[in-house]
């Protein structure tokens, strides 16, 4: 598990522009806590980080297998650096396999980058709830936390696609802790939509699409 780094910056001066409601120049910064570098991810550091990643010792997801979906490998690049990444950030016995996300990526969207659905968004359709939690410095994903998104960005998969693998590192670990084992792909998917220890017949409902192209993935 990866830590929560932050630092006390200490109450500081800091020039402003003169002003009569400040004719000194000089305005007082109180005491706050900044967040490390390391332990989030912004705009800028999405891009820096998909710019410069070594694409050679990646594992991509499997391509030419979803032929009903015409547009299901134009995000493998962006699925293989972003679950590579998690996997080096929150390491386990299992690492998650690139095709557990294209195929939760799929079951999600049919990988259509906007599919107007009004209770989520995106490609990884991420719901307004996760979106919150994904940048809450409180919350469950405080460890490692994205900043200043803003909804309108979920449509852009350069931006899901992390999001929605770190909720899915997320949502592995909670499986581990309530099995007591690492989970299997349809386990962690289970966790994901919140029905891993459902005793609802709806599970086998939900979990139809992307055990359809899991396996078609896995052929």
């Amino acid at each position: 598990m990866v830590k929560k780094k932050v630092v006390s910056v200490k109450e500081h001066s800091r020039k402003v522009p003169v002003s009569e409601k400040n004719p000194s120049g000089v305005t007082i910064v109180d005491k706050h806590f900044r967040r490390l570098d390391g332990t989030f991810l912004d705009y800028k550091e999405i891009e820096k980080i998909q710019k410069i990643y070594d694409l050679k010792k990646i594992i991509y997801p499997k391509s030419g297998k979803l032929l009903d979906y015409p547009d299901a490998d134009k995000l493998d690049e962006l699925i293989a650096i972003w679950t590579d990444f998690f996997n080096k950030k929150f390491p386990s016995d299992v690492f998650l396999d690139p095709d557990v996300v294209k195929a939760l990526i799929g079951s999600e969207s049919g990988f259509k980058l906007d599919p107007k659905n009004p209770q989520a968004i995106g490609v990884a359709q991420i719901t307004k709830q996760t979106f919150k939690a994904l940048q809450d410095s409180k919350g469950e994903v405080k460890e490692f936390i994205f900043i200043k998104f803003t909804l309108k960005d979920l449509k852009d998969p350069k931006i899901a696609i992390p999001m929605a693998i770190r909720w899915l590192f997320r949502k592995k670990r909670l499986a581990l802790g309530k099995l007591g084992r690492e989970p299997n792909a349809e386990e962690i998917i289970l966790e994901y939509k919140g029905l891993l220890n459902s005793k609802s017949t709806y599970k086998i409902k939900a979990l139809k699409k992307f055990r359809e192209l899991y396996e078609l993935l896995k052929k």
